[in-house]
Order: structure tokens, then sequence, then C-alpha cells
């Protein structure tokens, strides 16, 4: 016989999801989880059962309960949602204004690991504030990558000043390339991948706008929706969670990147 796994689960908070997320802290027994979610003995013990009879938890010898490898897997996926939730509902503007559409689909399904992320926005005083955020923790880096599809400001003054001292990984659209090189010098940039910086290519027109994730940092500036870019406000978090996710992206596209030769 087929378990039906629908107990609705999510999205809305629950006893049964509430019980699921208190399991993933551990093994419980009975009073540990009445106390947890406030219940009579009674029904606890209907609720209990219920899961129980689902697949989802199971009890051993010491009658402590645990959360079965199904239950682990649905777990997960409400922390996922309840994460994502909280990510789109902290920065929905971004989510509305701006051009996500070089984030592939896989990863927009973990778009909750960038729930501590922060918007960094410019004022009418410090016009690029979000911009020199970004490039005053880059100065504190060791290893950066970034995927772009602008002319990055100052780019000759970045490239003399982080290249020469950092595990440095840059992929660009080719409308980006050549003006790039032309901005930096050929001969300056030839140097720097001859002593092993990477340089890379796009050859898909890619809408990312501004990207990079370090060792230490992610920071995303995407277009906006009206096919505009501008360094008003960028996506920046510190969090290993958020770091891991920009790294997936970055990987995604050195994947079907072409490497650079100017030799």
């Amino acid at each position: 016989m087929t378990t039906d796994y629908n107990l609705s689960l999510a999205p809305s908070p629950n006893l049964r999801t509430t019980t699921l997320l208190s399991l993933t802290e551990g093994k419980k027994n009975l009073s540990d989880l009445r106390r947890d979610l406030n219940l009579s003995p009674t029904n606890i013990s209907h609720l209990l059962r219920e899961l129980e009879e689902h697949k989802f938890i199971r009890q051993d010898a010491k009658r402590y309960y645990f959360l079965t490898n199904i239950g682990k897997i649905i777990a997960n996926g409400l922390i996922d949602l309840n994460n994502t939730m909280e990510t789109l509902s902290k920065f929905e503007s971004f989510w509305l204004e701006y051009d996500l559409s070089a984030i592939p689909d896989y990863l927009f399904d973990t778009l909750g690991h960038l729930k501590d992320s922060r918007i960094i926005s410019g004022t009418p005083v410090l016009v690029f504030k979000a911009y020199e955020t970004v490039i005053n923790l880059l100065r504190d880096a060791k290893e950066i990558n970034v995927v772009s599809s602008i002319l990055i400001p100052d780019i000759k003054l970045l490239f003399d000043m982080l290249v020469a001292e950092k595990d440095m990984r840059i992929i660009l659209t080719a409308d980006a390339l050549y003006p790039s090189i032309e901005a930096v010098g050929l001969e300056q940039v030839a140097k720097a991948i001859k002593k092993g910086f990477k340089l890379h290519m796009l050859r898909q027109n890619l809408k990312i706008g501004f990207f990079t994730v370090t060792d230490r940092f992610m920071a995303f500036v995407p277009y906006r929706l009206d096919g505009t870019f501008d360094w008003s406000s960028d996506l920046l978090s510190c969090n290993k969670t958020a770091i891991d996710w920009g790294l997936a992206l970055f990987n995604h596209y050195a994947e079907i990147a072409e490497s650079v030769d100017l030799s």
C-alpha cells in the first residue's frame, strides 16, 4: 500500500510541522515533545501515533522518538521552505525589481541560503556606498571569484590592486571582456595570466550584472527589470551558507566559460 505523505505539512505552521522540526534537533522522549509542543498527554499521543502511521517517526528501544529517512527529507524540505519564505519576505523589493534570470533554477530552489544577507544601499550623499562596500571587502579577501556582464568601474585600479596579491578568477561576457582588457591594457592582462590569473569568457548573452564570491563574502548587483544597471544597491552576505550558494553559482558559469589565452 502506498503511503500518503500529504499531511498539510506546508506552508502554514501546525503541530505536525512543529513536531518534525523539533525532532531535527535529535531524539526526544514523550516528556520532551510535550514540553516543546505544549500539549496534553492525549493530544500528544494522538499526534505521535499519526506521524508513526505515516512513517515519519519511530521509537527506539528506550521509547525515544526520532525521524525516519522520510521524516528527515520532509523536515529538511520544511526548513528550506521556511528559509526561502523568510528570504523572500526580507528582500521583497529586490526579488520584484531586479532581473534574476541569470540564476539557474536549481539555485532558485535554495534561495533560503541567503536569508542572513543584507541589502547595502546608497544614499543621496553616499551614492556609491554599495560599490565601495564591495571594493573594501575585496581588499581583505584571499580568494576572489567574479562573474560580470558590465565594465567594472576603475577596473585598471582594481586589477593593479588585487590581481598581483590574490587568487583571482574572473568570468566576463564577451561584451564586457574586450572593453575590460582595453581598459586594463592587453600586455598587463597577458602577464597576469602567465603568472596564474584566471580569465574566462562567456559567449552567451548573460545579464548577470556584477557578482562576486570570495572566501569571506558574497555580493550580487543584478540588472533592473527595465534593463538598466546601477550600483545603488547590492545583496551582501558574509554567512558561510550564502558563500557556499555563491560558489555554486560561480561554478555553474565556470563550467561553461572558455579560458582566455592572450599569448
